[in-house]
């Protein structure tokens, strides 16, 4: 028996020996590209000079390199079933062989696992376009006549195998009987549960939803010439309200969203920088909260979460997003391992590595229909509900899985359109989930983008012919940077009623003065009947009623401002070298809550660097610090024929009163 015993687990301890070498190799690559980067990075170099990492974050932690151990435990298991699956194949040599064919099916499996990383993985710190997994063998790359050799070498084993059942030891078996079950439950689980995600209850209600579009150029969408970029987007705006004057106050995610939810301006909430501490932001009553109180459910959904920590504090009752704070950082660098990112997209490994599973933040690895799939799958109508959804596909850095990352500006435009036409992709299977789950049946559907984008073209800089060398630059690029980039703080809004729902007015564009803030009291006047108390925005709803009232508002005045940049990460200056001199000092880790936010001692520095503007239908003023802080600039244009002139001081009004009225209302 002891002798039974001993051929049986023969090969055991060598297995999972050679998994762990392959896991310790993999971990070693990984931390010498970890010890250059997260040291060079805005956010995560300030995490070491942290005294504790606080329970949360290491809670994580611990998870993920338990689940790394399972995984490589269970890859040397698979390497050992395959070796005593060929043993039954061909009768069963002594188990004396058997070691040699466990490191040899295992060697075969970390190079599957490895040509099928850079193929479909091009983006990770494994792959590279030189690989030589990157050859072409008869017209076909290397991965898929991997598998497919693999999968005719397995059924030739099995048939073999089969003839000599009764010689077949327990090991293979077991191996195969729980791969077949594993096959089994993979494809059966998901369409056992998609039943669960179709047609409620009609709502008497109607649903309202906002699908945010991260970085979408507001003049991207409904092409007037040429093959369009956006045709999914284009189809929804040929039938809604769109308002083709609208800015966001904060040309960044986390303060547009804030503004979204609570209809207030950012100096208002005090959300006026990504990663700002959550205790000092003050949203008070949120749009989310009106709408539970009359009955709606409300859910917050998202792809990415690293910039916008944005919880059920909010007023939301569900989230279907990734694990928030610094794990998420650290994660989507350290989870970019062979094993994790074929894992990470399956159901598996949603459970094994939530941080690298439907995450923009592992690029290299995100795949859009994760995100929708976890949508259908994760989210019930069952009576009236807000869903706010922010898709993050098309922020830099403009690539997902099966796409390299760009690294030139050269390359950033065609990336960036790239990425655009995904979203465009994505944002119809987005409102296919709506449409099955009878969502659409009666709803109003917001879209809009958070910011905009500048890709260096001639129209994203009002600087262009005053401006310094410096200037341009920093206005060319990104999102935040500069007040004078008007791609940058314009955005896309637009509303449409779907079924039993209706808007007041006809659809079309409206060029009213339209701020971000202005949807939290007109979805709030929409679903109660009430004016919004306590906001910075106005309802749209009387101007969609009466558009002759919207003359009322060309005098109003909106505002906007930047957020934090640095020298070294301004947009299109993505250069490692520096960044941490300049921007981990104003960073910190909360161990408490484990999330990643500015300190609070720093916000001082950062708001005196801050850009600020008026912006009116017409002009716009702008009040640009010197690098320091310490001295202010005052720019005055036409936003229509951009072209500054410095103000030393309040204007004349009798000789110009547009800019003394911006002037007054900037100050």
């Amino acid at each position: 028996m002891s002798e039974h015993r001993k051929n049986r687990g023969s090969g055991l301890a060598l297995s999972q020996a050679l998994a762990l070498a392959f896991l310790a190799l993999c971990l070693w690559w990984v931390w010498r590209e970890l010890a250059l980067v997260l040291p060079n990075d805005r956010i995560t170099a300030s995490m070491s000079v942290q005294q504790s990492l606080g329970a949360v974050l290491q809670r994580q932690l611990l998870y993920f390199g338990a689940a790394l151990l399972v995984t490589h435990a269970l890859f040397g298991l698979l390497a050992l079933a395959l070796a005593r699956l060929t043993e039954a194949a061909s009768n069963g040599p002594p188990p004396a062989r058997r070691g040699w064919l466990v490191a040899g099916w295992l060697v075969w499996l970390v190079g599957l696992a490895m040509a099928a990383n850079v193929t479909w993985h091009p983006s990770s710190r494994f792959a590279s376009p030189d690989s030589m997994f990157l050859a072409e063998i008869l017209g076909f790359r290397v991965a898929p006549l991997m598998l497919l050799s693999t999968g005719l070498l397995l059924v030739f084993l099995l048939i073999r195998a089969a003839r000599h059942f009764r010689t077949m030891t327990s090991v293979p078996a077991i191996g195969i009987a729980a791969t077949a079950i594993a096959l089994l439950v993979g494809v059966t689980l998901p369409l056992a549960t998609a039943g669960l995600s179709k047609k409620g209850l009609v709502a008497t209600s109607p649903h309202i939803v906002i699908i945010g579009l991260d970085s979408l150029r507001a003049d991207l969408t409904e092409s007037r010439s040429g093959a369009a970029l956006t045709p999914h987007i284009d189809n929804y705006l040929s039938a809604a309200h769109r308002f083709s004057d609208t800015t966001t106050p904060l040309a960044r995610t986390y303060g547009s969203w804030v503004s979204i939810l609570t209809g207030r301006h950012p100096v208002s909430t005090h959300a006026r920088y990504n990663l700002m501490p959550r205790s000092m932001v003050e949203d008070g009553i949120t749009l989310p909260d009106v709408l539970q109180s009359r009955g709606y459910r409300t859910i917050y959904a998202t792809d990415e979460v690293r910039f916008a920590n944005i919880d059920q504090t909010f007023g939301f009752d569900q989230l279907v997003t990734p694990p928030i704070g610094a794990g998420d950082f650290l994660l989507g660098y350290a989870g970019d391992m062979p094993l994790v990112n074929l894992l990470a997209t399956s159901a598996v490994g949603r459970w094994l590595f939530p941080a690298n599973h439907a995450n923009r933040a592992a690029h290299a690895t995100y795949e859009p229909e994760d995100f929708v799939d976890r949508l259908e799958h994760e989210i019930a109508i069952d009576r009236p509900t807000f869903l706010a959804v922010h898709l993050t596909l098309s922020h830099w850095p403009y690539n997902w899985a099966g796409h390299a990352r760009p690294t030139t500006p050269q390359q950033f435009r065609p990336a960036y359109r790239r990425a655009v036409a995904a979203v465009d992709r994505q944002f119809q299977q987005v409102l296919g989930v709506l449409e099955q789950k009878g969502v659409l049946d009666n709803a109003i559907v917001v879209v809009l983008s958070d910011h905009g984008e500048a890709l260096g073209t001639d129209s994203d800089s009002m600087l262009r012919k005053t401006g310094s060398s410096r200037e341009i630059w920093d206005s060319l690029w990104g999102h935040g940077t500069s007040v004078m980039s008007p791609h940058q703080y314009r955005v896309l809004l637009a509303m449409r009623a779907y079924g039993r729902a209706t808007l007041p007015g006809s659809p079309g564009s409206y060029d009213w003065p339209v701020s971000l803030e202005d949807l939290r009291p007109t979805l709030e006047e929409f679903a109660t009947g009430r004016q919004s108390e306590g906001v910075d925005g106005i309802s749209l709803l009387p101007f969609l009623a009466v558009p002759q009232r919207a003359s009322r508002l060309a005098t109003r005045v909106r505002f906007t401002e930047t957020d934090f940049n640095t020298a070294s990460t301004l947009a299109g200056r993505y250069e490692a070298s520096g960044i941490i001199d300049e921007a981990a000092v104003f960073y910190e880790l909360d161990p408490v809550s484990g999330w990643m936010q500015l300190r609070q001692d720093k916000l001082p520095i950062l708001l005196a660097r801050k850009q600020r503007a008026a912006i009116s239908s017409r002009s716009l003023l702008a009040a640009v610090p010197d690098p320091d802080g310490r001295h202010l600039r005052f720019l005055y244009t036409d936003r229509h024929n951009p072209l500054p002139r410095v103000l030393e001081g309040r204007p004349d009004p009798a000789g110009d009163a547009e800019a003394a009225r911006l002037w007054d209302a900037l100050q």
